[in-house]
């Protein structure tokens, strides 16, 4: 099993037939992830309640390059009431932090109680998704499964042709970027945080997609089916 059919061409390149592969695609636990109020106890304890957020939650690793944060931050830096906010540990948030000197609108956190991701998801206005172009034909970044949950505008800067993109464009839940495009990356953050219309339109259908397609029963049912027809 794959959850993409994007790895099917490289499966069978490994002798895998096709006709064996069977796609389910990854989810988010939905009854954990709970939309949640703006105006929270985590947005207030980190100072973020009357601010406008873009926020990243989730690894900074090999697939990702930091420096679209960074460049994010940089270029909306002359908007007082915006905060960039990166969750992460790691060499990437390493990174970012050695280069950040003097941005007052950088905020980085280190990895949060997973009791409390609803509360930090719900206190962006946008919620961000990064994904290195090399990365895109074997990797879909899980994050944007967990922030489809909490019914917000999703902005990525991702390969085009990856899952995730796709899945965003179908859903109608996001902006994609290319994520060789810093500049239009910040671009389509301004144009999201000036227009609350929009922002709560896509946070609407990307709630929609997370109620129509992670239902554990009819997940778990595909599963039992593959395993069955294996058995």
């Amino acid at each position: 099993m794959t959850i993409s059919a994007d790895f099917v061409p490289t499966l069978a390149r490994w002798g895998v037939p096709s006709e064996r592969v069977h796609v389910i695609e990854n989810w988010a636990p939905l009854d954990e992830l709970p939309d949640r109020p703006r105006d929270n106890a985590w947005a207030r304890e980190h100072g973020l309640v009357g601010r406008q957020v873009l926020l990243y939650s989730g690894t900074l690793g090999l697939k990702h390059d930091p420096d679209l944060l960074l460049q994010l931050a940089r270029r909306l830096s002359r908007r007082e009431e915006v905060r960039v906010v990166v969750i992460s540990e790691g060499l990437g948030a390493d990174w970012l932090r050695e280069r950040a000197g003097g941005l007052h609108n950088l905020v980085q956190l280190p990895f949060q109680p997973y009791e409390r991701l609803p509360d930090v998801l719900a206190s962006g206005d946008v919620l961000l998704v990064i994904l290195e172009p090399d990365a895109g034909i074997y990797s879909v970044p899980s994050k944007v499964l967990s922030y489809y949950c909490a019914r917000r505008a999703l902005l990525a800067a991702i390969p085009g042709e990856n899952l995730a993109a796709r899945l965003l464009r179908a859903s109608g839940g996001g902006m994609v970027v290319e994520p060789a495009d810093a500049e239009g990356f910040a671009k389509a953050a301004a144009q999201l945080l000036d227009d609350g219309e929009r922002r709560a339109e896509l946070g609407t259908r990307a709630r929609a997609y997370a109620e129509r397609t992670f239902d554990l029963r009819l997940i778990g049912d595909r599963f039992e089916s593959v395993l069955l027809s294996v058995a």
